[in-house]
Order: C-alpha cells, then structure tokens, then sequence
C-alpha cells in the first residue's frame, strides 16, 4: 500500500524493518508451479499457494508467517504435498513443481 500510495519514506522503513526481520516482502514468483491438475494429483488452493513458497525458496516460517498460519500447518501441508506428489523433500518437491518431473526423476 504505501508504494502505491508513493509513500517512499515508509517504504524505505518497512523495507528496512522486513531485511532485519529476515522476511521476504515480495510474492512467491507468479509463474511457479504449473496447475495442480497439469500433474494429475489434486492439490488444494492453499497446497498449491504454498508449493508456490516452496518453489520461492521460502522456510516454513515466512511461509507462516506470509500466510498467517502456525509452522506447524505449513508443515501438516508440505506434508500433504510430498505424499500427493512422491516427492522426498522440499527440494524435490520444487524440482517437480517447475520442471514437471516426477519424483526421482533428473
């Protein structure tokens, strides 16, 4: 909001608050993964907006704190996320998300 509004004083602050705080300000990149569907495996809005982080590099705590949810729901759904997909882990699971790979292939 405060870009929008041209308010550079207060953006240069948050900007400053967000890098001490470690956060990430900008959205996970927009052409991540491909759709759900593309892959047969049925992910959720919010499964799919958090492989969207993941892809991000983001941890589970920007992620939560991004999303305002506990870590433990955006493990419970990165969870989720590994089982639908045969993934192993976080990087496989990006890996799968932006090449279209199936787990264990590359």
């Amino acid at each position: 909001m405060a870009r929008s509004l041209a308010a550079q004083p207060l953006v240069d602050e948050l900007e400053a608050l967000a890098r001490g705080a470690h956060v990430r300000l900008e959205d996970p990149d927009s052409s991540g993964p491909p759709p759900a569907m593309a892959h047969g495996v049925g992910l959720t809005a919010r499964e799919t907006e958090i492989l969207g982080h993941i892809v991000a590099g983001r941890t589970y705590g920007e992620i939560a704190r991004s999303l305002v949810v506990s870590e433990k729901t955006v493990s419970s759904h990165v969870s989720h996320l590994l089982s639908k997909t045969g993934c192993a882990n976080r990087v496989d699971l990006a890996r799968w998300a932006t090449r279209g790979q199936p787990a264990g292939d590359g």
